[in-house]
């Protein structure tokens, strides 16, 4: 699923499976409110909770287009966590 967002999976090392913090946050400052979304969504899969940074079903739901919801109702259906 990630690497169907290319802006947003470059901020995950694959190799080492980490999540570079600092590129994430200061990426969220330049994403658009769509690519924002869709990092929150992620972000909440890899730290196994919304709270981190905030992530809210209805608000993406709300503001996503269609790719962006089909890419979480996608993860809906077949949850998993790294």
């Amino acid at each position: 699923m990630l690497s169907r967002q290319p802006r947003i999976e470059i901020l995950w090392d694959k190799k080492n499976q980490s999540l570079n913090l600092q590129d994430f946050e200061n990426a969220l400052g330049v994403m658009s409110s769509g690519e924002v979304q869709r990092a929150k969504f992620f972000a909440s899969i890899w730290f196994h909770n919304n709270k981190t940074y905030g992530f809210d079903l209805a608000d993406a739901v709300s503001s996503l287009d269609t790719d962006g919801r089909e890419l979480i109702m996608e993860w809906v259906a077949r949850p998993f966590w790294p």
